[in-house]
């Protein structure tokens, strides 16, 4: 069926299974909310809330305001007066609690704001240990915890509250029921790397259930969320069109075909409305590179991927004619998506980005086909070599620590979660194997390693993103949102492989909106 000679050629396979979701499922389904139905509604909101940040006075009752805005996804609705406010919070001594302390150092920080971890000195010995009368003071070990991810490198402080708050959050008994679910969810997965949009469809669950609830951030995060939700399921069933078009269930049987989830990645790093075209380009272009992983990684001869990269470095239709059948649709694919993208910027910002985005597509393509000629040739690489390899796909346009950090964080993730079913194929081309095999680790133990890098690759984050957020706001925010919904998406293990309950759960927030009485009640009369 292969023309080039690829009859002959014996193939690989990673045992991929068929998409669980339906376009045409997809196309069908509907929401009653809309911006042009509830806009004016979500507005009075907005105004309500802003006065609740405005005759908030107490430094802790402001803080709680804003971490409770936070994590109910509408804290950017307010992001010059939340700003105002954490100004004026910087002073060491606004409070005495660790609870408000701990809040106080957390929120500063992820918001860009430098405090130092002296402020937790009054609740330490002088041998650097935390006050053993600490111990018992839940809510003030939560605040803690969630607060010590937010260190940077050598703040030793940080490393000795983890240990404190994590030791003594594990041991404690007779909670009620709301409170034992938030502590266990956090050992599991800290707040600072949590996306935002599961963890505001989570947060708005736990919320409702709080005595202190406020009815107005509550309607206002559901209203937001089922507006957003809207937008999103819009753009889903735009791209569904060409996911159709594309029909690589029938024309690359052998790939992950994984349009939902690729729009899910580009959704967490570019959730805000106002960012259409960012989700629609970053969409296409996770789909066509998980595609051509997939080619590069198990299906592709030597000599084909070698062919396609020079294909690639062309950028020319006519270099196609070189092309096996099976790649032929996949350039194409690529070829089209670029050049939409081309003409677009040309149009609307007269920009000719070509020549940039051709880099970046050899470079990338040039570290998969590293990976290939190592594995064809029996190559085990070290670790560090295997994490270069990775780095020359996007060290040569941005040496910056908001670009180079999250792409190890990346990697190792994807790494970590899917070592083990891929080692059990017969896949290689994996940091925590090559780490084994150079240290002679277990597996475990290689894990374990891994972990730890990423939790100090976070620390170097936390630091530039202080260090960056004056200068390079946006990019700070896009750098964060990304790196928080690759964490989401690989918490439950391999993302694209794997369509577990809890993965599907997690796209279906794209599908479907949050319950609202008030609302669904009106619909029906």
């Amino acid at each position: 069926m292969e023309s080039n000679g690829a009859q002959g050629i014996e193939r690989r396979s990673a045992g991929h299974l068929p998409t669980v979701w339906d376009g045409e499922l997809v196309k069908s389904l509907t929401t009653p909310y809309s911006f042009e139905c509830h806009g004016p509604r979500l507005e009075e909101l907005k105004q309500a809330a802003t006065e609740l940040l405005a005759t908030a006075k107490q430094h802790c009752d402001r803080l709680d305001l804003i971490n409770t805005m936070q994590r109910l996804g509408v804290a950017y609705h307010f992001e010059k007066d939340i700003k105002d406010i954490l100004a004026k919070l910087v002073d060491v001594n606004i409070a005495s609690d660790l609870y408000t302390v701990a809040l106080q150092f957390r929120l500063l920080r992820q918001n860009g704001v430098f405090i130092s971890t002296d402020v937790f000195n009054k609740f330490m010995e002088r041998d650097g240990k935390f006050l053993d009368s600490l111990g018992e003071d839940v809510t003030g070990l939560l605040s803690l915890y969630e607060a010590s991810y937010l260190g940077m490198p050598d703040e030793h402080v940080l490393d000795e509250a983890l240990y404190f708050s994590t030791k003594n959050l594990s041991v404690q008994k007779e909670l009620d029921r709301n409170m034992a679910e938030q502590i266990q969810q956090s050992l599991e997965f800290p707040l600072h790397w949590r996306m935002l949009w599961t963890e505001s469809r989570d947060f708005i669950d736990v919320y409702q259930k709080d005595d202190k609830m406020n009815s107005v951030l509550l309607e206002l995060a559901k209203l937001n969320y089922n507006i957003t939700q809207s937008v999103y399921l819009k753009e889903l069933q735009q791209l569904a069109e060409w996911w159709k078009d594309l029909n690589y269930k029938e024309t690359l049987p052998f790939v992950r075909d994984r349009l939902l989830e690729c729009y899910f990645w580009a959704m967490g790093c570019g959730p805000q409305v106002q960012f259409s075209k960012f989700r629609w380009n970053l969409t296409k272009f996770a789909y066509i590179a998980t595609v051509i992983d997939d080619i590069y990684d198990t299906y592709g001869s030597l000599d084909e991927l070698e062919k396609f990269t020079n294909a690639v470095y062309r950028w020319d239709l006519k270099a196609i004619d070189q092309l096996p059948e099976y790649m032929k649709v996949i350039y194409s694919a690529l070829y089209n998506h670029v050049s939409e993208m081309v003409e677009d910027a040309l149009i609307h910002n007269g920009m000719d980005i070509l020549p940039y985005i051709k880099e970046q597509w050899s470079y990338f393509i040039r570290g998969y086909l590293q990976e290939a000629r190592w594995l064809h040739n029996g190559y085990n690489p070290t670790a560090d070599e295997y994490l270069e390899n990775a780095w020359h796909t996007i060290e040569h346009w941005s040496e910056s620590d908001l670009v180079c950090l999250p792409a190890y964080i990346i990697r190792l993730l994807d790494d970590l979660k899917t070592a083990k079913i891929e080692m059990e194929r017969g896949e290689s081309m994996n940091f925590i194997h090559f780490y084994m095999i150079e240290k002679g680790a277990s597996e475990e133990e290689a894990s374990d390693h891994v972990k730890g890098l990423i939790r100090n690759l976070w620390k170097k984050l936390n630091k530039a993103i202080v260090k960056d957020s004056h200068r390079a706001p946006a990019i700070v925010k896009v750098t964060v949102e990304m790196t928080r919904s690759i964490h989401r998406m690989y918490q439950y293990g391999d993302w694209f492989g794997i369509q577990s309950k809890k993965n599907k759960d997690c796209v279906k927030s794209i599908l479907e909106p949050i319950q609202m009485e008030q609302y669904d009640q009106a619909l029906l009369k």
